[in-house]
C-alpha cells in the first residue's frame, strides 16, 4: 500500500517530566533508593578495569623481584579481596534494585490505570459516542504496557548505562588521552548511525501504537454490531475494511521492527571495529614508545594500560549500544503516556442545566413556594438574571418544539 507522508516524532519533555512527576510522588522513598543501587552497581561493574591495571603492574615487579607467596600475599592478594568485596555489595544492590523496580512499576500502573478509570466515569456521553470502545480499551493495555516497558527497563537501562559510560570514560581519560580520542571518534559515528536508524525505527512505532488502536476499535465495533452484520450481508465489506487496517498496522510493525532489529547488531559491529583498531594502535604506541597524555602523570603507553583499555573499549562501546536499542523503548513510552494523559485530561462532563427540581407548597390560587421539607409537590426553580426567581409547577407535560442536536457544530 503507498506510503503516507509522516511527521518526525519529537521528544516531548513535558510528557517525560509528567510521568517523572508521577513517579515521584507515587513512590518519593524508593524511587531514589533504586536510582541509588543502580547508580553503585554502575560504578562497580566499572572499576575493575583499575584493578587488572594494578594487578598487571604488580605481576611485572614480582618477575622481577622472583614471585614468592608474600609478595603475592602483599601486593596482588588485597586487590582481588577489595575487588570480590565490591562486587559482593554489588550483588546485593541489584537484587534490592530489582525488587524495587517490580515493585515500583506495577504499583505505579495499577495507580495509572484507577485515575484512567476514575476520570472515565465523569466524561460525557459524547466521548463514547465519538470514540471506538476498542481503542478506549487500548488504553488500559496496549498504552500501558509500553509504560510498563519504559518504567521497568528504559529508564533504569538509561541511568545504569549513562552511568557505566560516565564512569569509564574518566577512567579511559585517567589511563590515556590519545586512545580515548580514538575511542571517542568511533563513538561519534556510532551516535550518527544510530540517529539516522533510530528516528526511523521511532516514527513507525509512533503509527504502530495508533494503527493497534484503530485495529482493537474496529474489532470491538464488529463484535458488538455482528447480528446487524449477519442481517444485512455486510461480511464481505467487513473483511475488506478489516484488510486495510490490518495492512496498515503490518506495515507500521514490520518497518518499525525492521529498523530496530537493525540497529543493534550494526552498532555492536562498530563496537568490534573500534576494539581492533584500539588494539592496533595501542600495540603500535607500545613497540614505538609513543609518550602518553594521562591525568594519571604515566610517560608512557605500556601493556598495562593497553589491557584494561581494550576491555573498558568494549564496556563503553556495549553500553553505547544499549542506549541506542533504548531509543525505540522511550519513543514508545511517550506515545502511550501522551494516549493515557490525552485520556485523563478530557474535560469532565460538566452540569449546564440553569433549572433545579424542588420541593414546593402550592396554595388554592395557584402561587408556588419553595419548602425545605417533602410536600409530594415538585417545581422547576429558575433563576433569571436579574436576581428573580420564578417557579414552575411539575405537571408532567413534556413538549419538544424546534429540538436538534450535535455534537459537532453545523453537524446536526
Amino acid at each position: 500500500m503507498p506510503e503516507q507522508k509522516m511527521q518526525k516524532p519529537k521528544f516531548n519533555k513535558g510528557v517525560l517530566t509528567r510521568l517523572l512527576s508521577l513517579l515521584f510522588r507515587a513512590y518519593p522513598k524508593m524511587i531514589p533508593l533504586s536510582i541509588f543501587c543502580t547508580l553503585f552497581t554502575a560504578i562497580v561493574s566499572s572499576i575493575p578495569a583499575l584493578f587488572l591495571q594494578q594487578v598487571i603492574e604488580s605481576i611485572g615487579l614480582a618477575q622481577e623481584q622472583g614471585l614468592t607467596w608474600e609478595l603475592a600475599k602483599s601486593t596482588i592478594v588485597p586487590k582481588v579481596l577489595v575487588l570480590i568485596g565490591l562486587y559482593v555489595l554489588s550483588i546485593i544492590s541489584i537484587t534490592v534494585e530489582t525488587q524495587l523496580m517490580a515493585i515500583i512499576t506495577q504499583g505505579f500502573l495499577d495507580k495509572m490505570r484507577q485515575k484512567m478509570f476514575a476520570g472515565m466515569q465523569n466524561l460525557p456521553i459524547r466521548y463514547f459516542d465519538t470514540h471506538k470502545h476498542g481503542d478506549i480499551m487500548s488504553y488500559y493495555t496496549n498504552d500501558i504496557d509500553t509504560l510498563r516497558q519504559l518504567v521497568s527497563q528504559a529508564l533504569p537501562t538509561l541511568v545504569r548505562a549513562t552511568a557505566i559510560v560516565t564512569t569509564v570514560l574518566i577512567i579511559m581519560l585517567y589511563y590515556s588521552v590519545w586512545l580515548t580520542l580514538l575511542l571517542l571518534l568511533g563513538v561519534v559515528f556510532m551516535a550518527f548511525t544510530s540517529k539516522k536508524i533510530g528516528s526511523g525505527s521511532a516514527k513507525y512505532f509512533v503509527r504502530m501504537q495508533k494503527s493497534i488502536g484503530r485495529q482493537e476499535g474496529f474489532v470491538q465495533e464488529m463484535m458488538n454490531g455482528q447480528k446487524v452484520i449477519k442481517v444485512f450481508c455486510h461480511e464481505s465489506a467487513c473483511k475488506e475494511d478489516f484488510g486495510k487496517i490490518n495492512e496498515a498496522l503490518y506495515e507500521d510493525s514490520y518497518r518499525a521492527h525492521a529498523y530496530a532489529n537493525a540497529l543493534g547488531p550494526i552498532i555492536m559491529n562498530i563496537g568490534n571495529v573500534m576494539y581492533v583498531i584500539v588494539a592496533v594502535i595501542g600495540g603500535l604506541m607500545i613497540a614505538l614508545n609513543v609518550p602518553n597524555l594521562s591525568l594519571s602523570g604515566m610517560p608512557l603507553v605500556t601493556i598495562s594500560i593497553v589491557v584494561p583499555f581494550l576491555n573498558m573499549t568494549k564496556q563503553f562501546t556495549g553500553n553505547i549500544n544499549q542506549l541506542s536499542q533504548q531509543i525505540n523503548s522511550i519513543v514508545m513510552g511517550m506515545a502511550g503516556a501522551q494516549r493515557v494523559f490525552n485520556l485523563m485530561d478530557e474535560a469532565p462532563e460538566a452540569d449546564e442545566g440553569y433549572v433545579t427540581l424542588v420541593d414546593a407548597e402550592i396554595d388554592e390560587n395557584g402561587n408556588v413556594k419553595e419548602s425545605d421539607r417533602h410536600t409530594g409537590q415538585w417545581a422547576w426553580k429558575h433563576p433569571h438574571g436579574d436576581g428573580t426567581v420564578t417557579y414552575t409547577p411539575l405537571r408532567g407535560d413534556v413538549r419538544m418544539t424546534e429540538v436538534d442536536f450535535a455534537y459537532e457544530e453545523g453537524k446536526p
